[in-house]
Parts: structure tokens; C-alpha cells; sequence
């Protein structure tokens, strides 16, 4: 009968115990997607249970950010793939509706360059979304100042663009990440020039810099870390068909970041100065 009656308690005890996790539970199981601000309401504070609706809690408010961003993400995606498709079915209208007219090899140089975009649009979505998934590139060890100046010595656009590198900036990297990351600074620094490029590389401590900078209108100073947001340009009057994808530089700041790096907009004598740092090879 003792036995009895003490498992009775017992039973009784942790049926007590366990009464707000079994409504806390409740609660969670009636949280949805159609009502993703509902939080759980915390009991009594200081007990086990109401540490647990706080963590809970702090996921929630996680997984509700990740949904806000995500849907923000798609929109302007969409919105931006929307501009060029517009254009190009205009474009092809147009030639398909008077096969003769003398302006139809400018009407596909025009489509060209929307399709061009489109596909860089594309290509940074992709590369993006590898980044976001938390995938680690294979590494080697990158000579930085060489790839600077292989990729300055590329340039053919009617900006100047001019490179003073230190030798010997060797970085552990993904090569062709890094130079994504290069040709996305450069591609930017030459469409906001007025006639003028500057790249540098040098090692500072443990950190190889490379700064670009340019003659341009430079970037305000409220303004230097919503530049790397995606899909962010500041002068909104803009051509569309005169910039990048609108996602050049956020994904330069997430491969820096992928390797260990920052890349941040700092003072420039002129125009916009942008400084890359990536830790040097041990």
C-alpha cells in the first residue's frame, strides 16, 4: 500500500511538473506560418519552464527575421529580373513586327546587352545562394598581388585604371572566388569614375589590403554600409541598364567574409575608397 500510494505521488508530482511544458507545447504546435509573430508566453520567471519559453522564443524571432529577409530577397529578385526581361521583350517585338527596319541590328545590340545582364543577374543569385548555404570552397594559396595586376591588366574601358602591389601577399583562398571578389570591385569603382581608377595592395600585420578607389562621386557616409546590401544602388535616378546586377558588392563583402576577411567603404580623397583585408597564408 506505501509503495502504492508513493507512486501515486510521484505520478501526481511529475504530472504537476510537467503541466506547463505540456501547455507550452500546446502553444507551439498552434504556431504557424499565417502568424509568424505569435511568441510563447512565458511563466513564471527563473524555473527551468520559463528558460525554455525564452530559447524557444529567441528561435522564433530568428526564424522570423530569415522569413522577412527571404521574402524581401525574392521580391527585389523578382523586380530586378523583371526590368531586362520588360526591355528584351520590347526589343524583339519591335524587330519581329518590321524584320526590314534599319535600325534592327541596334535593336539586338540593345537585346544583347539585356540578356547580357540578365545572365550577370543570374550567375549572382547563384553564387549567392552557394555562399548563404555555408559551403566551404577548396583553397590554395593565392599570390594577391599578381591576380590584381593580371585583372588590371585586363581592363580595356576608357577608365585609367592604375595598380601599385607589394609582392608576396599570398592569401589561403578559393581562386576563383577571390577573383570574382576583385572583378566586382573594379567592375564598380569603373562605372561610378569620372576617368580614373587606383588599385592598391599591400600588407598591413597580418592582413593583405587591397583598396580601390576612384574619382567619382564618392559614397556618403550614411550610406557605406547599406552600399553592400543586395540589390541596393544610391543614386535612384539612375539607368538601370547602366549598372551592375545591384548585387556586386554584397557578394565582394560575403566572399571576403567566407575568408576570413572584411570589406568595408572608408574615406576617400575623391570618390568612394574601398578597402578589402584577408588574413596572409601561415
Amino acid at each position: 500500500v506505501v509503495v502504492a500510494v508513493a507512486g501515486w505521488g510521484a505520478w501526481a508530482a511529475a504530472g504537476r511538473a510537467l503541466r506547463p511544458v505540456r501547455r507550452l507545447d500546446a502553444e507551439l504546435a498552434e504556431i504557424t506560418a499565417a502568424d509568424p509573430r505569435r511568441r510563447l508566453a512565458v511563466p513564471d520567471p527563473g524555473n527551468e519552464t520559463a528558460r525554455l519559453a525564452r530559447r524557444v522564443n529567441g528561435v522564433l524571432d530568428r526564424l522570423e527575421r530569415s522569413t522577412v529577409h527571404r521574402r524581401r530577397f525574392i521580391a527585389d529578385a523578382s523586380h530586378e529580373l523583371r526590368t531586362p526581361l520588360t526591355g528584351l521583350r520590347a526589343q524583339i517585338e519591335l524587330a519581329l513586327a518590321d524584320p526590314a527596319d534599319p535600325e534592327l541590328v541596334d535593336t539586338l545590340r540593345r537585346s544583347l546587352r539585356d540578356s547580357e545582364r540578365l545572365h550577370r543577374i543570374v550567375d549572382d543569385l547563384l553564387a549567392l545562394a552557394r555562399l548563404d548555404s555555408g559551403a566551404t570552397p577548396d583553397r590554395e594559396p593565392v599570390d594577391l598581388a599578381a591576380l590584381v595586376e593580371a585583372e588590371v591588366a585586363r581592363r580595356t574601358a576608357p577608365v585609367r585604371v592604375h595598380a601599385k602591389a607589394e609582392p608576396g601577399l599570398t592569401v589561403e583562398a578559393n581562386r576563383f572566388e577571390v577573383t570574382r571578389l576583385l572583378l566586382n570591385l573594379l567592375d564598380n569603382a569603373e562605372r561610378h569614375a569620372n576617368g580614373l581608377v587606383e588599385v592598391e595592395a599591400r600588407q598591413e600585420g597580418d592582413s593583405a589590403i587591397v583598396e580601390v578607389r576612384d574619382d567619382g562621386p564618392g559614397i556618403p557616409h550614411a550610406d557605406r554600409d547599406r552600399v553592400f546590401e543586395r540589390f541596393t544602388r544610391l543614386d535612384a535616378a539612375r539607368s538601370r541598364s547602366e549598372g551592375g546586377s545591384g548585387l556586386g558588392l554584397a557578394l565582394a563583402r560575403q566572399i571576403a567574409a567566407v575568408h576570413g576577411g572584411t570589406l568595408r567603404a572608408a574615406d576617400g580623397a575623391l570618390g568612394a575608397r574601398l578597402v578589402l583585408s584577408l588574413p596572409l597564408a601561415r
